[in-house]
């Protein structure tokens, strides 16, 4: 056997194990994050005696197996939802270890990037698998309670620009620092506008929309209703539901976001107009667009732009229209965070791609009579996951028509 076929086999045995590891730990994150418990403390427990587990009934997948689906002290089942989680973490580690290093599919493939290799390109890989437990994690919560959690996409986006400030000037496969200064330059003027409205709001200057709670959606009203009936019942502390909203107070909150978004747009246009050939800082901003980490800072910074908006923008145009929220803000943040680890190009394909997998997801329910309604962002995370796979041939067969398109754009801009 050849050391490479040894080295894969190897690898391949490690991330698996990995994998299954993080799996237990999503587990954790899934139950006790929206629930508002700490995921470091107590130390895992079974669920109704609250015995604290040895290491070794902890051990992911074996330890359930082992135990034969029960607790070992109160005997009590415990849910096959915790092995299958582990094992299906596990799967999708290696799955994605196969298609980047094995294939050289993915966003790393040739022609478009150098052959990546695991000694060279392993720290974009594990950051994508980030991204695939965050994913994974938010649509189980997501699925449950209709919520994107909040602190894993924006941990996970902190993470992702980080990283690639980090890591920009290494040519690593993945990196977002080979980016045109004009994209760099809207990602500046927006990262700047984005940071005054988040301090306006700070400060009480810009209005918060729905202060008292979003409308509660159809596909959660009944069972929400239901668990407020209950805490109510069983002498619970628990927060009032949100006041109905008419189709104009609905509309009315929009305006509020629509005050928000205005920052980021006009100092974003702003600074893309100034850093023109031929405008004042342009000379300067050539300078500044030379180093590796500005590129990757704003690079990271551009593509959650591009995947947020792109929801918020939905959101805000779907609702105006109709008089309904059709989509949360949970869903925008969960696309900013993908948009800082894969680009703003993966971000735009996943956003596009996301109705489709809701298509599928529809068919099967006529075909089954089965009427569980979904969320949208599970839908999210299904698109982002597979564009990890397949954005290069599609990015391929988009590029005349992109590449026309910010031509015919950049030729607006500077008046030609």
């Amino acid at each position: 056997m050849s050391p490479i076929v040894i080295a894969h086999i190897t690898q391949l045995i490690f991330v698996l194990a990995l994998g299954a590891c993080v799996g237990s730990f999503l587990n954790v994150v899934v139950w006790r994050l929206p629930r508002g418990e700490s995921i470091i403390s107590p130390p895992s427990h079974c669920p109704k005696c609250n015995t604290p587990l040895a290491w070794y009934d902890n051990i992911p997948v074996f330890g359930w197996l082992w135990l034969r689906g029960k607790c070992r002290y109160c005997k009590n089942p415990i849910s096959p939802r915790y092995p299958i989680i582990e094992a299906l973490t596990a799967t999708l580690f290696a799955f994605y270890y196969v298609i980047f290093f094995l294939l050289h599919r993915g966003l790393g493939c040739p022609p478009m990037e150098p052959m990546p290799q695991f000694a060279h390109d392993w720290p974009i890989y594990f950051l994508y698998m980030w991204l695939i437990s965050a994913l994974l994690a938010s649509s189980l919560i997501d699925i449950e309670l209709f919520i994107i959690e909040p602190k894993v996409v924006w941990v996970t986006a902190a993470v992702a620009v980080l990283f690639h400030t980090l890591i920009a000037h290494t040519g690593m496969v993945g990196v977002l620092a080979d980016i045109e200064p004009a994209p760099v330059a809207l990602a500046a003027g927006g990262a700047v506008g984005l940071a005054i409205s988040a301090l306006l709001r700070l400060f009480g200057l810009f209005p918060l929309s729905f202060p008292q709670g979003e409308p509660i959606l159809e596909a959660q009203r009944e069972q929400i209703e239901e668990e407020y009936r209950q805490a109510i019942s069983a002498g619970q502390q628990v927060h009032p539901l949100p006041p109905p909203y008419s189709s104009r107070q609905i509309r009315a909150e929009m305006r509020k976001e629509m005050l928000f978004l205005m920052p980021p747009l006009v100092l974003g246009a702003i600074w893309l107009l100034l850093t023109m050939p031929g405008r004042p800082c342009f000379v300067f901003w050539v300078h500044l667009h030379a180093h590796p980490w500005v590129r990757g800072l704003l690079g990271s910074l551009l593509g959650g732009m591009v995947g947020g908006f792109a929801i918020w923008l939905t959101r805000i145009l779907g609702t105006l229209g109709f008089g309904r929220v059709g989509m949360g803000l949970g869903d925008a943040d969960l696309m900013f965070a993908v948009g800082t680890v894969l680009g703003p190009g993966p971000a735009v394909v996943a956003f596009f791609l996301a109705p489709f997998f809701g298509i599928l997801f529809a068919l099967y329910t006529i075909m089954f009579r089965k009427h569980r309604e979904i969320p949208y962002g599970p839908y999210l995370s299904l698109a982002s996951a597979f564009v990890m796979v397949a954005y290069c041939p599609i990015a391929h067969w988009m590029s005349p028509g992109m590449q026309g398109l910010g031509t015919m754009l950049s030729n607006f801009i500077s008046g030609k």
